[in-house]
């Protein structure tokens, strides 16, 4: 399993390691093992929202990295506080997408909740400023 988690404005590289930390956690209590998994930290100039999550094309080739790539989840943590959010909760949502998960219908709204709250209680207990 590799996580990439990079930060485009030199004010969230405090939070790498924390979002790292989580999304293995995460990683781990789901099984997903032999993958690729790459977390951008940004600013309201590239983005204002507060997540954005790009699944992987199926069969996109990837000579450089070894097992399946899921995608990227793109956070604006500067957003996401603005607005009294949470940025586990929002990693958890992104990385959920990146799963297959959605939205769009409310059964699919109910299945994505529950599953996004198992998963606030795994990470229950990190922190970050």
């Amino acid at each position: 399993m590799k996580i990439v988690v990079e930060s485009w404005d030199r004010r969230f590289d405090r939070l790498k390691p924390v979002i790292k930390k989580s999304a293995r956690k995460l990683a781990n209590f789901l099984k997903k093992k032999n993958f690729h998994w790459e977390i951008y930290l940004v600013g309201e100039g590239v983005m204002n929202k507060n997540v954005l999550a790009f699944p992987a094309p199926k069969r996109f080739p990837h000579p450089d990295i070894k097992g399946h790539t899921l995608g990227e989840v793109f956070l604006n943590p500067e957003y996401i506080k603005k607005h009294g959010e949470d940025l586990l909760f929002m990693l958890i949502h992104g990385f959920l997408h990146l799963l297959g998960y959605n939205h769009d219908k409310k059964s699919d709204r109910i299945i994505m909740q529950k599953k996004e709250q198992q998963l606030m209680e795994i990470l229950k207990g990190i922190h970050y400023a």
